[in-house]
């Protein structure tokens, strides 16, 4: 059975021994722990919600959070081609995690870690501080006079800026303002920089006037579009202050490498700081948990789900180290919110992952992961199909579950992947395609090799024969349909529906198959005897829903006019027009296959093209192929597994799955970021 069978946990203890019983209960792993105040009615005990301060574990969590933090900015680790794919988390194992507990010093490493970060954001802030004046006196550096001149003057005003060179014959020394001024174009700086590359447009001019007529001047170089540059009040030159910055900006720098060095310095720290976290966070959901139970003047409650098979194990550990504890186990009642722990042979445990994805099935359902596998790996197959590609997966497949076998998701998703690719060799073989259509003569000679294999193995070419293709997508959207339909029955009659099975299942096992015979013959010629029998089933199947798809309504005219609207598919358990469009989606498959063969004959066909260039024209056409083919394989792989998914989700859970259930989380060592390594694996 995919869904574990869950017990009900209730353990009553002294008060005196909670704190141990809650830790034992962690360092077990085994039970959910869930809050014991909505298991009672609140008149029937006197018990109060134990208090639980979390505040010496967040404050180590924090100390701990500061340092990563710190290396994950300045001393980032380097991840491999996996590990960039997804987040996997470290193994360990338990005497590294008691070596991490016992020996590091988190509080001197806090307190190091502390200095080099206000260190380096006080380098950080003085560096832009510096590199800010750089970029004002920069274009400046080549005025040769000193600004302690220009900003001294008591009659005269200084100003400076650029003005277009068109301009500057508007400056006419024989009119006013400009019999009141005084100018000097000043020369281009020899640097490459953005002033340089202004002076084809523009000028650069310094002018002398008196402060009466500053204001008249200012008007006047407006109108001649002058853009005025504040010069800085600095004593001496400019070039001296750029010099001196410069210095300090090199100090600055030299001062940042070293103390990125020392944060370098504690980069081995890394790993049992993670290790420390996952631990220090599996002590804060212990109190947490704690925070769930209740406790009186001398009992203490804790109540949970625990997996029957863990049953024998909790009881034998909490009889010996708790033996004035008393432990009870039951059956969780008919529509209680049960936590699900799906369980499953590793050949079959890899599709759980979409499954998780989509949500978990209720308690009392079933887990419909067995049941994914036929349709799923059809789909993908189809929709990648090409022999080629097939054998690359399963290559980078088998490779990426030898690299993270100890990562159990990410091996499983390796998993998926290689029965996919599995899937996408055969289907290519049946539909002609190797690499696209790399075989033909016209790339690797007459009569070769792969032609000779491509031959035995081809059935039908979806490029030539489209249409009893794309017959052959929809009659597979047909059974994957009428599949999910029976998918609803079964889990009805597990639950004893007996109803929703015969009226929401073999009504519409009656009803669409007569559906298909009675439109076929507008297509086809249809045989008199099968016609008469699609429409009298047809027939027998519309009166039988009309009858009871609106069975939850009252009013009799209510009900059948609900029957009638549930045939379309506003209400209802299905309908026709959701059928007919689900089964118009499995086109997809068709066009996805139809667009892996086609961009790599794409690909194939621009390398031939080059191919008999003297010289250098085989190569430029192992090139093309090569890149091409990897460039397909990856925008294929992807549209075939999302697409693939979407049928899933879309067209098939939706006939018959629910997903409102919580996944089983016991309280243990669980962190996204560390698991300790197990010395016995197991399937579960």
């Amino acid at each position: 059975m995919a869904i574990e069978p869950i017990k009900k946990l209730t353990v009553i203890s002294p008060l005196i021994s909670s704190k141990k019983l809650m830790q034992t209960v962690r360092e077990l792993g085994i039970v959910h722990v869930i809050d014991a105040a909505e298991e009672l009615e609140e008149e029937s005990v006197h018990l109060r919600m134990k208090g639980s301060s979390t505040e010496d574990v967040d404050s180590t969590l924090h100390k701990i959070d500061a340092i990563l933090n710190l290396l994950k900015t300045y001393a980032p680790e380097e991840q491999g081609f996996f590990q960039g794919l997804a987040p996997v988390p470290q193994v360990i194992e338990r005497k590294e995690l008691e070596e991490a507990i016992e020996t590091y010093d988190l509080d001197a490493r806090y307190q190091r870690a502390n200095e080099l970060d206000e260190l380096i954001r006080r380098n950080e802030r003085n560096r832009t501080e510096t590199e800010a004046k750089l970029g004002v006196l920069l274009p400046l550096k080549d005025l040769r006079f000193k600004l302690d001149d220009i900003h001294g003057s008591r009659r005269f005003t200084f100003i400076y800026g650029r003005i277009p060179v068109q301009n500057m014959g508007g400056l006419d020394k024989t009119t006013y303002p400009w019999t009141h001024a005084a100018w000097e174009a000043i020369g281009e700086p020899d640097e490459k920089n953005a002033s340089a590359k202004n002076a084809r447009n523009t000028s650069r001019i310094l002018l002398a006037v008196l402060n009466d007529d500053a204001d008249d001047v200012r008007d006047a170089l407006r109108r001649l579009s002058f853009t005025e540059v504040e010069l800085p009040n600095l004593p001496g030159m400019i070039e001296d202050h750029v010099e001196s910055l410069e210095e300090d900006l090199a100090e600055l720098g030299s001062a940042h490498e070293k103390i990125r060095a020392d944060i370098n310095a504690l980069a081995p720290d890394r790993r049992m700081l993670v290790t420390l976290k996952a631990y220090w966070t599996s002590h804060r959901n212990e109190h947490l948990a704690m925070a769930k139970t209740l406790g009186g003047r001398w009992v203490h409650l804790l109540t949970g789900y625990i997996r029957l098979r863990d049953v024998e194990k909790f009881n034998a550990i909490i009889g010996r180290e708790f033996p004035e504890s008393v432990t009870n186990f039951e059956d969780p009642a008919p529509g209680e919110n049960v936590p699900v722990s799906l369980s499953l042979p590793k050949a079959l445990r890899p599709l759980s992952l979409i499954v998780e994805m989509f949500g978990l099935p209720p308690y009392r359902s079933f887990d419909p992961t067995p049941f994914l596998h036929i349709n799923f790996y059809i789909f993908f197959g189809i929709c990648f199909s090409d022999v080629g590609y097939g054998l690359m997966l399963i290559a980078s497949s088998l490779y990426l579950i030898k690299r993270t076998k100890q990562y159990e998701g990410v091996a499983d998703f390796g998993r998926i992947l290689l029965y996919g690719g599995i899937s996408t060799v055969v289907f290519g073989a049946l539909m002609g395609s190797w690499f696209g259509d790399l075989y033909m003569e016209k790339y690797l000679g007459e009569n070769n090799v792969l032609m000779r294999i491509q031959s035995l193995f081809v059935v039908i070419d979806p490029i030539s024969k489209i249409i009893p293709a794309l017959l052959l997508t929809l009659l597979i959207g047909v059974l994957n349909q009428f599949y999910g339909i029976g998918l609803k029955m079964y889990g009805a009659l597990r639950e004893g529906d007996w109803k929703t099975a015969v009226f929401d299942g073999i009504f519409w096992y009656l009803t669409l198959p007569g559906l298909l015979i009675v439109v076929s013959k507008l297509f086809v010629q249809t045989p008199a005897g099968l016609y008469n029998t699609g429409l009298v089933l047809f027939c027998s199947g519309v009166l039988g829903l009309i009858l009871t798809q609106g069975r939850d309504i009252k009013n009799p005219v209510g009900r059948i006019l609900g029957g009638i609207v549930s045939l379309y598919g506003i209400i209802g358990s299905y309908g026709m027009t959701a059928f007919i469009g689900d089964v118009l989606s499995y086109c997809r498959l068709l066009a996805l296959g139809l667009t892996t063969g086609i961009v790599g004959m794409t690909f194939n066909m621009l390398g031939g093209l080059i191919k008999d260039v003297p010289y250098v024209g085989i190569i430029l056409f192992i090139m093309i192929v090569v890149v091409g083919h990897l460039f397909n394989f990856v925008i294929s792989l992807l549209g075939a597994f999302v697409h693939s998914m979407r049928l899933i989700f879309v067209e098939f859970f939706g006939r018959f799955y629910d997903s409102d259930a919580r996944p089983f989380q016991p309280l243990g060592f669980d962190s996204p970021l560390c698991v300790i390594k197990k010395e016995d694996a197991s399937n579960g």
